[in-house]
């Protein structure tokens, strides 16, 4: 007999992507049934670039400090050309999110202490050895049939994120298609250990026009290799031990008890068209995949699941619409796109093997140097542009609204060390809360905080002052400017004093009763 499981949340896929999704919807107060079919988590080094946007939702779901002692922080890159000089060396700009632009990770250590992270939060049950099968999606709720050891469940929910990789078979069930195409190069991943040394805080592109390679530096002994196969070359070949240590023997020598791993892939280059059915939403592999020339697959992921778990989570509670989950797609999916063309481009620069063009690339890269905008652009990576929301759950600021107030709206906030009355220094986020919050700015470097009550029923009180001691916010300071930001940090809107309201009130299409007061908390201000 099939045994019923009731549960808000069913979360497809314990990677990364889905461990985060189903930590970040618990601590929106929904319960969460993941599952995942392999017995638990992965043991293979996949992913290794992290972004500042990505470690900020680790920091949120609180792993952050015991992950840092494993990440190689803070870390760019080296493109070498064709003679192996030198072209240019990049590294993000300084840092806005209270994290480090880029660092190098590994993603067995990431996904141990996600589990852990799961593990501590009661209102998640985990089932591995346990496959998502039928989906039959109504008009309240899913029934998702899935099947485990102990035989056949029904797992009726109110959402599915589905969070099981770029073959989905919950994404083939629903007959999305994927947009795209898949590279015609391919390329052997191998990770080592037992690297002797510190490592140098840069990933190096050898763009070489024979053999194009990438290493990538990491803790603890750990490197990454990339080599792109040449032509004739079969990956039973390539992959074996006297193959591997050949290819690695200019950069280390190594001996075969050194190579962790070594495989054979090729890049897809795909978006899913629809990122919502019904009740089920696309996240991760799942819905995008890319190149890893930008290192952006795994950060995009993370981005899902933070854009969507509040979201979810609100119309769970009944605090937010169906449009307002609808808004996931029309955040997400446009910077997924840009991602996927950023990684392609970067691609074509590092694939290249015609002499010729080769030797262009080489010299318009060096011209660069003598051209300041250009080469800032470049060295600073601010190529890889970060997520600016201008359709979805953001309100465009009114014609008095100061510029600088304006222009964060639809962007994710800053998040420096601020200054408590007591003289303590805090990371902003701490002040922020879990749910939604307001920024108020007053005279000098002063700011108001007050979680908003209402919406997410996430108000601790009244507000907050503290002051911008790093300045990170200057240009608003003594602007009587507002900011409403969002659970996920974005700024939804910005507005006057005079403003606030109207802002919150263009804000319930999505949020209905976002900064309301309950009645006792109105009853008690007007008595005071």
């Amino acid at each position: 007999m099939n045994t019923v499981i009731d549960t808000d949340v069913l979360v497809v896929g314990a990677g990364p992507i889905g461990l985060a999704a189903a930590c970040l919807l618990a601590d929106q107060g929904v319960r969460v049934v993941l599952v995942e079919k392999r017995g638990g988590t992965s043991d293979e080094p996949r992913a290794i670039s992290i972004t500042d946007e990505s470690l900020r939702v680790l920091q949120q779901i609180g792993i952050m400090d015991r992950f840092a002692d494993d990440v190689l922080l803070n870390t760019g890159a080296r493109y070498y050309g064709r003679k192996g000089q030198l072209l240019a060396q990049v590294r993000p700009g300084s840092p806005r999110l209270g994290q480090p632009g880029k660092s190098q990770f590994d993603q067995p250590v990431l996904e141990s202490l996600l589990l852990q992270a799961t593990q501590e939060r009661g209102q998640i049950d985990i089932r591995f050895n346990t496959e998502a099968f039928g989906i039959t999606d109504g008009p309240d709720q899913v029934e998702t049939v899935v099947i485990n050891e102990a035989g056949k469940h029904v797992v009726r929910s109110k959402w599915v994120v589905a969070c099981d990789g770029g073959r989905s078979p919950v994404r083939a069930q629903l007959g999305i298609p994927m947009e795209g195409s898949t590279q015609v190069q391919k390329w052997i991943v191998v990770d080592v250990i037992n690297t002797p040394g510190e490592p140098e805080k840069f990933a190096e592109f050898h763009c070489n026009g024979k053999r194009p390679a990438v290493v990538v530096p990491g803790v603890k002994g750990r490197r990454r290799y990339e080599f792109m196969l040449l032509p004739g070359e079969d990956a039973k070949t390539v992959t074996a031990p006297e193959a591997i240590t050949a290819m690695i023997a200019p950069f280390q020598q190594i001996v075969a008890g050194d190579i962790r791993r070594a495989a054979v892939y090729v890049a897809h280059q795909r978006v899913a068209l629809n990122y919502r059915v019904g009740h089920v939403l696309l996240a991760g592999d799942a819905a995008h995949m890319m190149p890893p020339f930008a290192g952006q697959a795994l950060n995009a992921g993370i981005r899902d699941v933070a854009n969507l778990a509040w979201k979810v989570a609100a119309h769970v509670r009944g605090h937010g619409t169906d449009a307002l989950v609808s808004t996931y797609q029309s955040e997400r999916r446009p910077h997924a796109v840009d991602m996927v063309r950023l990684s392609q481009r970067i691609g074509k620069v590092v694939m290249n093997v015609n002499p010729v063009l080769t030797a262009l690339r080489d010299g318009a890269l060096a011209a660069l140097g003598i051209v300041p905008a250009a080469k800032n652009w470049l060295t600073g990576m601010k190529f890889l542009k970060q997520p600016h929301f201008t359709d979805g759950c953001v309100i465009a600021p009114a014609p008095d609204v100061a510029k600088p107030g304006a222009g964060l709206v639809g962007r994710s906030l800053s998040q420096p060390k601020v200054q408590l009355d007591t003289g303590d220094a805090v990371a902003l986020d701490t002040l922020l809360g879990s749910g939604w919050a307001v920024l108020r700015f007053r005279g000098g470097a002063a700011v108001d905080i007050r979680q908003l009550p209402g919406a997410e029923d996430h108000s601790s009180g009244g507000p907050v002052t503290v002051t911008d001691t790093e300045g990170a916010f200057a240009p608003l300071h003594g602007t009587g400017t507002v900011l409403i930001v969002r659970p996920d940090r974005y700024v939804a809107a910005a507005a006057t004093g005079a403003g606030e309201q109207a802002a919150l009130s263009a804000l319930s299409s999505w949020v209905p009763g976002l900064g309301v007061q309950p009645a006792a908390a109105q009853q008690v201000s007007g008595s005071s």
